[in-house]
């Protein structure tokens, strides 16, 4: 998924050494590689700047147009390899507030218990 690719590596370009030849065309990795970078920055080097950039680029996503499945929808792709995985770190925990408006967390609850777990759910619902 070539769109999704380029929008990453456009928005961070510090994401292309976490990618390998051919994951232009595994828009999960893609898409799961911002969170690892994400992670290995640390809570400290999340300024305003990267911030603003990590919400910028999911609202980019949510905008694009509905593909035909799981494998080319981009909405999809972000909620499942890049909202899902906000919750599994202290890191990317601090994002959700940014990312997520509370009233939405709340509102998907059930399903993100299923998902990311009750506990996790728990953790990011105090960053509110």
């Amino acid at each position: 998924m070539k769109i999704l690719y380029d929008e990453v590596i456009r928005r961070f370009p510090e994401v292309q050494s976490y990618l390998s030849d051919g994951d232009m065309d595994l828009p999960y990795v893609v898409m799961g590689s911002v969170i690892h970078w994400v992670n290995d920055l640390g809570i400290a080097k999340l300024t305003p700047e990267v911030v603003q950039r990590l919400v910028d680029f999911t609202k980019w996503c949510e905008t694009q147009p509905r593909g035909e499945s799981a494998a080319d929808d981009i909405c999809t792709i972000l909620v499942v390899a890049f909202y899902e995985k906000l919750f599994r770190s202290d890191v990317t925990r601090c994002l959700l507030p940014h990312i997520l408006p509370r009233d939405e967390l709340i509102k998907n609850a059930e399903y993100l218990k299923r998902w990311v777990s009750d506990e996790e759910f728990q953790l990011a619902l105090q960053k509110y």
